[in-house]
């Protein structure tokens, strides 16, 4: 019985800890090289410190040798539109789509400007990839955002800028990470994606 008290009571109090906000303040850009910060506040300005993301670029990479054991870039995308194609169910968008309204809803922006191009090499993947991103433009219409997101369809691009000043309450961010896991079209999309690479 005591240690079901004590257990308990940690459980309490870590919830109590996580309905404390948040405040986040994040400058990161670039993928070649990942750089910028991450700024944390929390216990309403009592603790505060920053995360530096500094960038190194990735070496070159070595000549490709083509081998009977090396994969071709072909079979490499056709894993990518496999993935692509059992993410794509209407069902499974919408339900993104609440996702990241919810998140808005529960997320107090003081400013977030996000800037970003993509490209996967190949019009009908990237058109594919463009359209899972849709629901993104719900953060668009959130006060104080500027969100811009470009499809690149000729060349194999990623590039993005992110600046911005949240606060939030981490207990109910989880609760709609985990609402969204267990949803049943999140269910489903995880096995079609697990069928396809089987």
């Amino acid at each position: 019985m005591g240690a079901l008290l004590v257990v308990a009571a940690m459980l309490g109090l870590v919830l109590l800890l996580l309905a404390v906000p948040v405040d986040l303040e994040v400058r990161l850009e670039g993928i070649d090289p990942f750089q910028g910060q991450v700024g944390i506040g929390w216990l309403f300005g009592l603790v505060r410190f920053r995360i530096p993301i500094p960038g190194a670029a990735r070496p070159a990479p070595e000549p490709e040798t083509r081998s009977r054991d090396t994969p071709e870039r072909g079979r490499t995308w056709g894993r990518g539109r496999n993935a692509l194609a059992a993410l794509r169910p209407a069902e499974f968008r919408g339900r993104v789509s609440r996702l990241v309204r919810d998140v808005a809803r529960a997320v107090h922006v003081h400013r977030l400007r996000l800037l970003a191009r993509i490209g996967l090499g190949d019009p009908a993947d990237t058109g594919r990839l463009w359209a899972l991103m849709g629901p993104l433009d719900a953060l668009a219409r959130v006060g104080n955002a500027e969100v811009r997101i470009e499809p690149d369809f000729v060349d194999p691009v990623l590039e993005f800028q992110v600046d911005g000043r949240v606060r939030l309450v981490p207990l109910r961010i989880i609760a709609l990470g985990v609402a969204f896991l267990l949803s049943p079209p999140t269910i489903r999309a995880w096995r079609t994606l697990r069928g396809h690479h089987a």
